[in-house]
């Protein structure tokens, strides 16, 4: 999370100032957006997961930032967002993107740009090759 500030019930944010806080509330800034595959169409459409709680997505999602309302959760700057994890874990899955767009996971995953970082790891229990993506932006 690369910022965090208070909105005041009214105010609104990001591009074209299309979502409203509804109250008084917290606002993180995470610095990933459509130039990472983070496709516009998913504005307002998907969860982060942060301070260990799903948390909404607000407003539209601009070239390199993203807005999340955190409201009172306990978070702060610097800390590691989750948008793209492991859904066994509860954690915010390809799946659910891919549902949000009408489309197949595989677009999503073809999407993710180069700017972002990637961990693979390796399934200690068979010792072959899991390719599982950790998009961890912070």
């Amino acid at each position: 999370m690369s910022a965090l500030r208070t909105v005041e019930a009214g105010e609104r944010v990001s591009y074209g100032h299309r979502w409203e806080a509804p109250r008084r509330t917290r606002i993180a800034t995470l610095p990933v957006g459509y130039a990472d595959g983070l496709r516009r169409g998913l504005s307002g459409r998907i969860r982060v997961r942060l301070g260990g709680r799903d948390l909404p997505q607000v407003g539209t999602v601009t070239m390199d930032q993203v807005m999340v309302d955190v409201g009172e959760t306990d978070v702060e700057v610097g800390q590691v967002a989750t948008l793209l994890g492991d859904p066994a874990k509860g954690e915010p899955g390809v799946g659910e993107w891919a549902a949000a767009l009408d489309t197949i996971e595989y677009e999503i995953t073809c999407g993710l740009s180069p700017r972002l970082p990637r961990v693979h790891h390796r399934a200690p229990e068979t010792g072959g090759r899991h390719d599982a993506v950790q998009e961890a932006v912070g």
